[in-house]
């Protein structure tokens, strides 16, 4: 699993005061061991991460998901490629 983006970490940081960089390496060590974990096999231990990594979401990132989705849309516009150059030559025209 990739890490935070730092970019994404800073904006996290400025949408809720006092976050630690603690915090957020804690919601990704247990995003990242969640899917270490075979889900067919030990199904409440998944249930377990989920439910640790959403508590500290909810208490220490209640706008997560907003700054990740503009983070998100933020990246996808940096890298669109610019719209195609469309030349309309008239047949008449001489070169």
């Amino acid at each position: 699993m990739e890490p935070l983006h730092p970019e994404l970490r800073r904006a996290l940081k400025e949408a809720h005061p006092g976050l630690t960089d603690e915090t957020i390496d804690r919601v990704e060590e247990l995003r990242a061991r969640r899917f270490e974990i075979d889900p067919s096999a030990h199904p409440e231990e998944i249930a377990r991460l989920d439910r640790e990594r959403m508590q500290l979401i909810n208490q220490h990132m209640p706008h997560y998901a907003s700054v990740a989705q503009a983070f998100a849309a933020t990246i996808a516009a940096a890298h669109r490629p610019p719209p195609p150059v469309v030349t309309i030559k008239r047949k008449d025209a001489k070169p």
